[in-house]
């Protein structure tokens, strides 16, 4: 009965968090398709601004990307409503994108992923690695679809 009573407890308090919708956990060994979280100083500093209309709004403009080269992501939620800041490739945008589609509620604070409430500022450095495309994306249900996604290609360094 004592073991029962422990194994529903800790039954409850492991559904009670896979269902809180939080995935802010380390990430140390995982893969990423165009890079990597940067270190020391970075060699470009640029704001991105979320926006209800859909958009990121890179300042000063993105342009393409260097291999090798570190940038500090300065994000910032303009707009009224939730909006998320991902980093990858076209095939880590996509299955993120379904992962958001079965936990829509789901909040990041990842070395290549955020979310942000209005107002919220969050700062991601990344270390761009490989000759892939990237795809900034937001992936919250329907914002990637009505737009809210931006290309660049890491050319040579």
């Amino acid at each position: 009965m004592k073991y029962m009573i422990k194994t529903v407890l800790l039954g409850f308090f492991s559904t009670a968090l896979m269902a809180s919708g939080t995935h802010d956990h380390s990430h140390g060994s995982m893969k990423y398709g165009v890079g990597e979280p940067g270190k020391g100083i970075p060699d470009r500093t640029i704001s991105v601004s979320m926006r209800d209309t859909m958009r990121f709004v890179f300042d000063p403009q993105l342009g393409e990307l260097r291999n090798g080269e570190t940038i500090e992501f300065r994000v910032t939620n303009d707009g009224a409503i939730q909006h998320e800041f991902s980093i990858g490739n076209a095939e880590e945008q996509v299955k993120h994108a379904q992962m958001m589609q079965e936990m829509p509620d789901m909040k990041h604070n990842d070395p290549n992923t955020v979310s942000l409430a209005p107002g919220e500022s969050a700062i991601i450095s990344w270390k761009f690695m490989g000759s892939d495309t990237v795809v900034f994306a937001c992936n919250i249900p329907g914002h990637f679809a009505a737009g809210m996604k931006h290309k660049a290609a890491i050319g040579a360094d």
